[in-house]
């Protein structure tokens, strides 16, 4: 890269653009690196700068230049990519860098510098070329990671994987005070300021920094990114109604400012942030939003009887636009495999006589419009990630949400969390209500990890990885788990309660 490269990095340039060239008063990538929302010839970089990461980041307050390189190599002899970027005092002086121009398929690693400082390296890819036919490929899934309820020790574990992406299903921070394993430090988070610096302890962790730096993730929100069980701009606490719009407002600004997605910065309450992502022509991923655009509980918004207005048909998880959107995206899809990454629990789960109304389940209408496109000409191998409830479990989607004998129109994974603990006493419970239900392969609510996922162009293969403690900071890894799914045109296990396809059993076989 010679003197004159368009791509070196210039001082001067970031002089003009209106940045400045403060003395930063201590190492400002406190926070690690990440990259995301991979194509076949971009990703996203991100970084924030932040020499004191829990007391507002500590930066002067000016706009600062930042350099970043993209390499074909972690020496960074070989520069196929760099530039100038602006970290801005209005957005916690995140870095997002739409890294453009390189080539498909390809890893590549990555940094930044500010101020005489260098970032740690980070490693990432790029997505298949458009129209390409890969063979196989591998993708992880995770959520929910309190900080109260344990350490990272999934993300250690997550960070050694051979996986091309990891897609994020939500609760990436949690918004509550309080402390347990470890501590929040903090009340409840209500201001920008403290949502800031509640991204700021999570982002500190060393284990998801690992897991960040390792391979470009793909993710999204549920609840506790802003409050528990929010339904659009409705609160949990009606108490909150005047206010909370502007509280969603810095919420998701916050999100947005710690995430590597290829979004517009928000500028009020509304982010959209469905998008879709394609790997050759093996996979598609819809990335779906369950939280921002969803109808209010109508029956209460955690556990509870159904009632009569739960049943009314223009209630929504998605809202009209999101759902037309997901329509267009599924029919059109090239893909042999269709992968929805989803919040909260599609299938239908009957707990005794109640359900969960903060799941698909208490959004009836909605649910069945949903299974009904899986069930649509052109809509092939359907497969829903989802996060949410700190447990796993592997089922069937059936046609009908209200028959779960009715036949089969896709496959659901559910992953347990990162961290989220799930309550000792009620985990043989729920393990043994969901075994009972037609179309399960597995079931385990006592232990915490992550799921990988392989897809050839005859089957997926899910690999479900679970971790011996939370509690301490070091833990092993094993797999409860494996399961197997072919394509349509092959042979399919019949649905019940009987073992999965590689010869697991319903019951667990737990290892932590």
């Amino acid at each position: 890269m010679g003197p004159d490269d368009p791509r070196r990095f210039d001082r001067r340039r970031f002089l003009a653009a209106g940045a400045a060239d403060p003395v930063i008063p201590g190492p400002p990538f406190t926070l690690g690196v990440a990259s995301g929302d991979p194509t076949p010839t971009a990703v996203v970089l991100w970084t924030r700068l932040a020499p004191d990461p829990l007391n507002g980041g500590g930066m002067p307050p000016d706009d600062v230049a930042v350099g970043w390189e993209v390499a074909t190599d972690d020496g960074f002899t070989d520069v196929v990519a760099s530039g100038t970027a602006v970290a801005t005092a209005a957005h916690a002086h995140s870095v997002h860098v739409d890294a453009a121009g390189l080539a498909p398929a390809t890893h590549y690693h990555y940094r930044f510098t500010a101020g005489g400082f260098t970032s740690p390296t980070g490693r990432t890819r790029t997505a298949p070329a458009t129209g390409s036919s890969p063979s196989s490929m591998r993708f992880a899934f995770a959520s929910c990671q309190s900080w109260t309820d344990g350490y990272y020790t999934a993300h250690a574990a997550l960070a050694a994987e051979d996986v091309d992406v990891v897609h994020f299903l939500g609760d990436y921070i949690y918004e509550g005070g309080g402390s347990g394993v470890r501590s929040h430090g903090s009340p409840e988070v209500t201001t920008l300021a403290a949502y800031r610096n509640r991204y700021a302890l999570y982002k500190g962790d060393a284990n998801l920094q690992a897991a960040h730096a390792a391979f470009p993730w793909i993710v999204t929100w549920d609840d506790h990114e802003v409050e528990n069980n929010y339904a659009g701009l409705v609160p949990q606490d009606p108490a909150d109604a005047a206010t909370f719009a502007a509280r969603r407002a810095v919420a998701y600004q916050a999100w947005w400012e710690h995430q590597p997605v290829r979004l517009p910065a928000p500028t009020g309450p509304d982010l959209q942030i469905r998008r879709s992502f394609d790997w050759g022509d093996l996979a598609r991923f819809a990335v779906l939003d369950g939280r921002q655009h969803r109808s209010d509980q109508a029956c209460g918004d955690s556990l509870g009887q159904p009632c009569p207005e739960m049943d009314a048909p223009g209630r929504t998880m998605l809202g009209p636009e999101q759902e037309a959107w997901l329509d267009g995206v599924l029919r059109g899809s090239p893909a042999v495999w269709n992968v929805v990454a989803n919040q909260t629990i599609l299938a239908p789960m009957p707990l005794g006589p109640g359900i969960n109304l903060d799941q698909w389940d208490g959004y009836p209408a909605a649910q069945q419009r949903l299974l009904d496109l899986f069930a649509a000409p052109g809509v092939t191998n359907p497969v829903v990630i989802t996060g949410d409830i700190h447990a796993s479990w592997i089922t069937e989607l059936p046609t009908s949400a209200k028959d779960r004998t009715s036949p089969t129109v896709g496959l659901e994974l559910v992953g347990t969390s990162i961290s989220s603990d799930f309550d000792d006493a009620l985990a043989p419970i729920f393990e043994q209500l969901l075994t009972g239900l037609p179309g399960t392969h597995y079931v385990n609510a006592r232990d915490r990890g992550y799921t990988v996922v392989e897809l050839t162009r005859s089957q997926l293969t899910a690999s479900y990885r679970v971790v011996s403690t939370v509690t301490a900071p070091e833990a092993t890894v094993a797999t409860a788990t494996t399961f197997s799914w072919p394509v349509e045109s092959a042979a399919r296990p019949t649905p019940g309660p009987a073992g999965s396809t590689s010869g697991a059993p319903v019951t667990p076989a737990f290892t932590g």
